[in-house]
């Protein structure tokens, strides 16, 4: 008898254990069940896009994905003055100015992004500080890799750069500061760049036979600045208006004619969206003529 009260005893606990054992493991599918649930129906986090400056490369001009396109400013200068040797490596170098522009820049971007080319901006103060969405521009066109000159902060407003056809140096100098100072405040402190493109160009100031050009090339050197014209233009910006993509291209193959050395002045400012149209013909055309694409830092 008393035997059997501890088989029965012995019973009864087991039976109690399975029962808690069973009631736990129900417990935790309910939980488990009710949180996946949770976790499915939940709305996502969205991270807000801010656009941040990729690392700076070691010369500052284009961040580090920039620095494998990167050609030295001085040998371009010696190109456009015709003391560079003729390696008949032929070279392609796609500048811009006047830029940002939050209409046409951003066709200019996704353009040379599907194509993986790099390409050379030189940009206005005044455009980049339009607003935040040009700003914004600025930094996507360093983080793809491009190369980021000065092209003065006002584009000679008011002639103040040239008054009487004449270099104004110390003005001139001032408005380049100012344009620097705003490309830190977009890109950083740590950018710096030594590429300068003349409003008009520095072959304008040889044509007009600027009596100011050796104080100004003294003031340029002392700052460590090389001015880079161009020896090809489609003349998006000169010459008849409004000219459609046929008549672009149609300049741009001759002015490049056999040239083995190019570079190359278009614009990517307000109402230039005709550049944009033919920018992907012009990108095709130098390619299947064996141009490589560089950038100028």
């Amino acid at each position: 008898m008393n035997k059997k009260k501890k088989i029965n005893k012995r019973t009864l606990k087991i039976n109690l254990i399975s029962s808690c054992i069973f009631i736990i493991l129900i417990g935790t599918i309910i939980i488990s069940k009710n949180f996946t649930k949770e976790e499915v129906n939940a709305e996502p986090v969205i991270v807000p896009a801010t656009a941040t400056v990729t690392t700076l490369s070691k010369n500052h001009t284009v961040n580090k994905e920039g620095e494998k396109y990167i050609y030295d400013a001085a040998k371009v200068s010696a190109i456009l003055n015709y003391k560079a040797k003729n390696d008949n490596h032929k070279i392609a170098f796609l500048t811009f100015d006047d830029g940002p522009s939050t209409t046409v820049t951003p066709q200019i971007l996704d353009i040379l992004k599907e194509n993986n080319v790099k390409a050379t901006f030189f940009l206005l103060g005044e455009n980049i500080e339009i607003n935040k969405k040009s700003k914004e521009l600025v930094k996507r066109e360093f983080n793809e890799g491009h190369a980021i000159g000065n092209h003065t902060y006002a584009h000679n407003r008011n002639n103040m750069l040239f008054p009487n056809n004449q270099v104004n140096v110390p003005i001139f100098m001032k408005d380049v500061k100012k344009n620097d100072d705003v490309l830190k405040n977009v890109l950083g402190q740590d950018f710096t760049t030594r590429i300068l493109r003349v409003p008009g160009g520095y072959m304008s100031r040889l044509y007009y036979n600027d009596s100011n050009l050796p104080e100004f090339d003294a003031k340029l050197k002392k700052e460590n600045l090389i001015s880079i014209d161009w020896n090809v233009e489609i003349k998006d910006a000169s010459g008849k208006r409004n000219k459609g993509p046929a008549e672009l291209f149609s300049i741009l193959k001759e002015e490049v004619g056999t040239k083995s050395k190019v570079i190359i002045l278009m614009h990517d400012t307000y109402g230039k969206v005709q550049t944009a149209n033919v920018l992907p013909q012009i990108i095709q055309y130098l390619k299947d003529q064996g141009y490589e694409f560089r950038t100028i830092k």
